[in-house]
């Protein structure tokens, strides 16, 4: 492939890592090429070099984003000496998903399938395997609930780690939707109550 037209300290990692933020904080349809050209600091061509078109940048761009944020949770979660504090804490983390502006951008996994839903065939897969990551290091973190005692009740931990992964949806969208700081904490405390319930 070849290089011309692009800056000398072309960087593939960063440029993808830039259009992701420019994607994650305005959606695919705001995003428009001189944004994305702006973003990468690369001229049309060269944007085409790299990915064929503004839809695969934007593939790209999310599969990138579904990988760090799974990375990180995992991250987290060996790091808590509490798998019930991880939970909680990844739940209320809704509360500082502000962007660059101060506007609350939220996930943009959840962005992306407000945006498309299943109208976007190339994106159903990524959607699919963002979500069933999500709800496995939930699941993850119930089952060292239970092995370490914080947690009684062991059973249906496939089905409470889905709901943990839709309770956090919703509230990303609540946050969006300027409900008050106080109504989000009350709600994660009744979530939080709600996992050893018999």
């Amino acid at each position: 492939m070849t290089t011309r037209g692009r800056p000398k300290s072309f960087c593939p990692d960063r440029a993808l890592e830039n259009a992701m933020q420019l994607f994650w904080q305005r959606g695919y349809e705001a995003a428009s090429l001189q944004d994305l050209q702006a973003a990468t600091g690369l001229s049309k061509s060269s944007l085409y070099q790299t990915y064929p078109s503004k839809q695969a940048w934007f593939v790209a761009a999310f599969s990138r984003y579904v990988a760090q944020r799974r990375a990180l949770l995992l991250e987290q979660l060996d790091a808590s000496a509490s798998p019930l504090a991880f939970i909680r804490e990844r739940l209320l983390s809704v509360l500082e998903d502000d962007g660059p502006d101060g506007v609350p951008r939220g996930c943009m996994l959840v962005n992306v399938a407000n945006e498309f839903s299943l109208s976007e065939p190339a994106l159903v897969p990524v959607l699919r395997q963002a979500t069933a990551g999500i709800c496995q290091v939930f699941e993850q973190a119930l089952e060292r609930a239970v092995a370490c005692g914080e947690l009684s009740n062991g059973r249906d931990l496939a089905a409470r780690a889905s709901y943990l992964q839709c309770v956090m949806s919703g509230l990303r969208t609540q946050v969006k939707s300027a409900v008050p700081a106080d109504s989000i904490r009350a709600t994660v405390t009744v979530v939080m109550t709600s996992l050893d319930c018999t």
